[in-house]
């Protein structure tokens, strides 16, 4: 018999990904529920266009979330602080569970980060924390899946580059240009979760340590230039001084970002927070940042908008 799994943030790019995965496995090993706000956006109606089970549910409601979930044999379950803030991040992790919870949930595979004592101590890390705390509690057998930074991040409104046209693309991120940071192609993502759900007594109570690999700011520039021909670099360099200078007032947008970076910056490839060789193990096809920019659409389009703009502009001037 099928496992239904319902995937929370569905038309996301975490829960696009899981979808994908699961799509490319045998014929009747699963079933797919897509749980999104809307139902009527593109990107919904393309997951039906698939043949996929598309259902509304707003998380901040736990009877919609749990009707979302009736049947369900597996959830993946998704919170966004940077969208929806604390309070609300919590409203919708807390209903996750015990939507899966009432609905009889046989395994429930959770996006997370690092955000206990001596982690991160950043609020939307720690709040990830929190929610795994309710996880456990619930007693529905679980995975930990821990997130690293996306490639796709550096091509996003997180830290895109600007262009000029005699200098070339560049990017103003404020962390220090020479510090690794454990990243991946979020587009991998449901290589790591599929098997979770797959093989379920192997994957209880285990966690994913994600990275596929550890990049400075400057290999990021450096390897677009290699990949692409293009002219980059780093239009910020932060000392490590001017990065502890940047922390801000407690409780800042630019606390918030410096705590997320100082963790970042401990949790380096010797560090033992992320396992690189555990993550190949899963994925051996997991895709290093050089290959993912040759064939990543996304890079291709960014070049395009912000080529085509600074010739729009010059055009005016």
């Amino acid at each position: 018999m099928s496992k239904l799994i319902a995937v929370t943030g569905a038309t996301g790019q975490q829960g696009s990904s899981v979808i994908d995965f699961l799509l490319k496995e045998p014929a009747g090993a699963f079933k797919i529920r897509a749980i999104t706000r809307n139902p009527n956006s593109e990107a919904s109606k393309a997951l039906v266009s698939k043949g996929i089970e598309v259902v509304k549910a707003e998380l901040s409601s736990l009877e919609e979330t749990t009707k979302a979930f009736e049947g369900a044999w597996g959830v993946f379950g998704l919170t966004q602080f940077y969208e929806h803030g604390y309070e609300k991040e919590q409203l919708h992790g807390r209903n996750i569970v015990e939507a899966a919870k009432a609905a009889g949930v046989k395994h429930l595979v959770w996006s997370t980060v690092e955000g206990r004592e001596g982690e991160c101590g950043a609020i939307s890390w720690k709040s990830k924390a929190q929610i795994e705390d309710l996880v456990v509690a619930s007693g529905i057998p679980y995975t930990f899946v821990y997130i690293p930074m996306y490639y796709e991040n550096f091509w996003t409104s997180f830290f895109a580059p600007s262009y000029d046209e005699e200098k070339g693309f560049n990017w103003t991120v404020g962390f220090m240009p020479d510090v690794p940071i454990f990243a991946f192609s979020v587009s991998d993502l449901g290589a790591l979760v599929v098997p979770a759900f797959r093989e379920p007594e192997q994957w209880n109570g285990k966690k994913i340590k994600t990275v596929v690999e550890f990049l400075s700011l400057r290999d990021i520039a450096e390897q677009f230039t290699e990949v692409t021909g293009e002219k980059a670099f780093l239009a910020l360099e932060l000392s490590k001084e001017a990065f502890e200078a940047s922390r801000g007032e407690p409780g800042s947008v630019q606390e918030l970002m410096y705590l997320s970076w100082e963790f970042v910056a401990r949790a380096g490839p010797d560090s033992g927070y992320r396992s690189k060789e555990q993550t190949l193990s899963i994925y051996p096809q997991a895709k290093p940042y050089r290959e993912w920019l040759k064939s990543s659409q996304m890079v291709k389009d960014h070049i395009a908008k912000l080529k085509a703009e600074a010739a729009a502009k010059k055009s005016q001037a």
